[in-house]
């Protein structure tokens, strides 16, 4: 039962994370709750820094879409 639990908080809370879906030299897109602002952000910096870049957000998540989208800038 407690190995159930277990499971099921990690799953529920594994949903609730930032991700980046999508990742090019000059955007990123990252999937998140709309209070993840700055989890977003970081993830999106470790992105952009690959090609030398900092990230800028261009859009924030709306009721249709749960994406933050940034552009990487020089």
């Amino acid at each position: 039962m407690r190995l159930l639990i277990c499971v099921v908080t990690a799953l529920v809370l594994s949903g609730c994370a930032a991700k980046v879906v999508s990742s090019s030299p000059r955007t990123v897109v990252v999937r998140a709750p709309d209070m993840a602002i700055s989890e977003s952000q970081e993830l999106a910096d470790k992105e952009c820094s690959k090609h030398d870049r900092f990230a800028r957000m261009v859009a924030k998540p709306t009721p249709f879409s749960s994406e933050f989208v940034f552009d990487c800038v020089q």
